[in-house]
């Protein structure tokens, strides 16, 4: 037994300004207070991770650079996105088939709106992007896009249980850590609950819809049962394991990325090492913070870096340097995607 859809007759998002648009009821200034803490986030972590720096050390740190290294870092970090994709693909086919170039122009858009956006609103933005594109359910976008994390998240998770195990005297993650785990696993075992007993948990929230006004249950129940649907992404044994192996492939090519900007600065960590620095910059990124990740971004290179006697200076540029030409090329080509999306939509 499943929920009542009633469906709508499909419109085509084209004509649609293309902008984000902020469904959530109550006050107008929910939204700005998420960024504002966004913001504060990043404020704090700046100064915890420039305090007791000389910054003119650091800028004789980025004179150190050897741009080779650089630009192999970027490559690697550029490769692991059509293997997003391809993970996206898979996730997306229980919606409707899509081609990998279509679905890479969204990946890149959706991660230069989360380095340009404070809060991880990117992750939104993709969610528009291609179901204004594709003429398929946002909801349903957004679910895959939550799949999609959750995998990241059990990585993760893998992550900061190794340097728990390599580094059980240090307390460097500390109770965000435990939060980002308890997190990423409850959502996944949420998923594998809805994949095994689709039926039960379907029947569950047509009864807590029940529940609701009329006008409430009828806005809700098309978005519901395209979100539902977008969940089962991945329900079979076949398709999580591709989805994990993709999931490997891109986590392995992003720490190749990290430790190859370490490496520019003519620094040598052991292998542990680079995997600290490499968990420590993931964590970072998951927190709600500014733009660019900036302030918990900082602070975890300074972290892992100075457990190996790396100055705190150094660190600071090497994070800079990460931010710039990793994120910084990312956040180019969607801007480049984006502005030619825009250029085409007259014409459509």
């Amino acid at each position: 037994m499943c929920l009542e859809v009633r469906t709508e007759p499909q419109r085509s998002h084209r004509d649609r300004p293309h902008r984000v648009h902020s469904k959530a009821g109550g006050s107008p200034l929910s939204p700005w207070l998420y960024r504002f803490a966004g913001i504060l986030v990043s404020v704090v972590f700046v100064y915890l991770a420039v305090r007791r720096v000389d910054l003119s050390e650091s800028l004789r740190a980025l004179g150190t650079v050897r741009p080779g290294w650089l630009v192999a870092a970027t490559l690697a970090y550029l490769s692991s996105f059509p293997i997003r994709a391809l993970r996206w693909r898979l996730v997306l086919r229980v919606q409707k088939p899509l081609r990998v170039k279509e679905l890479m122009a969204a990946v890149f858009v959706g991660y230069m709106a989360n380095n340009v956006l404070p809060a991880r609103a990117g992750e939104v933005y993709r969610a528009h992007f291609l179901g204004r594109r594709a003429g398929i359910s946002r909801s349903g976008v957004a679910a895959s896009i939550v799949v999609e994390r959750t995998l990241d998240g059990l990585m993760l998770v893998g992550a900061i249980l190794f340097v728990f195990l390599a580094f059980p005297g240090e307390d460097y993650l500390g109770g965000a850590a435990l939060a980002a785990g308890l997190v990423f696993m409850a959502l996944a075992a949420g998923i594998l609950f809805y994949g095994l007993r689709a039926d039960q948990a379907q029947r569950a929230a047509g009864r807590g819809l029940e529940r609701l006004p009329g006008a409430i249950q009828r806005h809700l129940v098309g978005r519901l049962n395209s979100f539902l649907h977008g969940i089962r992404g991945i329900s079979t044994a076949r398709e999580l394991v591709e989805a994990g192996a993709y999931t490997i492939f891109i986590w392995a090519l992003d720490a190749c990325a990290v430790a190859l900007v370490v490496v520019s600065f003519g620094l040598t960590l052991p292998p542990v090492g680079y995997v600290l620095v490499f968990a420590l910059v993931a964590l970072s990124t998951t927190l709600p913070s500014g733009p660019g990740f900036v302030g918990p971004f900082q602070y975890a290179f300074v972290l892992s870096l100075g457990t190996f006697a790396v100055p705190r200076e150094t660190a600071l540029a090497v994070s800079v340097v990460a931010q710039l030409s990793l994120l910084g090329s990312v956040t180019l080509i969607g801007l480049a995607l984006l502005w030619r999306e825009q250029l085409r939509a007259p014409g459509r």
